[in-house]
């Protein structure tokens, strides 16, 4: 089934490409103007995921939490990271670094608890001298506390034609720790 809606995923994206071309420069709340000032009309789309709760945690109170977020590589390149927003202490890079494709990378953050929320922005791309020029993708992971559970979105948007996709299968968030792992594919 997992399968099923990756294909449904990837198609659905690849069917809007045509119709997004033709909008010119779209400015979005989370993601204006994040990488360059620019002139020209370039393509950003803003899509939005929440990321599945973690089944039979154990229990324990919202408290500072590890943040794994992991970053599959499909673009036949390497792909250099870039921080935006850290909310907390970056714990380091998962090797192998710059992340080479066909492979998974990533990095880690201790964050704060969210009161009422913790929030982590950064990107990856294939030209680390030009994000705004090349496959880029903008993520922009939120953890909140919602009336004592943590739950977890995930923001993306799209640079130089790269899709952007977050595998919820092998996503989630803990809703008493708010431990997280988030997975997401660049192409």
């Amino acid at each position: 089934m997992t399968r099923n809606v990756k294909r449904f995923l990837a198609a659905s994206l690849l069917s809007l490409t045509p119709s997004i071309a033709f909008a010119g420069q779209v400015e979005s709340g989370f993601f204006m103007d994040l990488l360059s000032q620019r002139d020209e009309y370039v393509t950003l789309r803003e899509v939005a995921v929440q990321i599945p709760v973690l089944r039979d945690a154990p229990a324990a109170s919202i408290a500072p939490a590890v943040e794994n977020l992991l970053v599959l590589n499909q673009t036949g390149a390497n792909i250099s990271l870039g921080l935006q927003v850290l909310t907390g202490t970056l714990n380091g890079v998962f090797n192998p670094y710059p992340v080479p494709t066909a492979n998974i990378g990533g990095f880690q953050v201790s964050a704060p608890a969210p009161t009422p929320l913790v929030a982590q922005q950064y990107y990856w791309t294939v030209d680390p001298a030009n994000p705004a020029g090349a496959k880029t993708c903008v993520w922009r992971v939120e953890v909140s506390d919602v009336g004592g559970s943590c739950s977890a979105q995930v923001f993306f948007g799209t640079y130089g034609g790269a899709v952007c996709t977050v595998d919820a299968a092998n996503s989630f968030i803990n809703p008493t720790t708010c431990e997280t792992q988030i997975l997401t594919v660049i192409q």
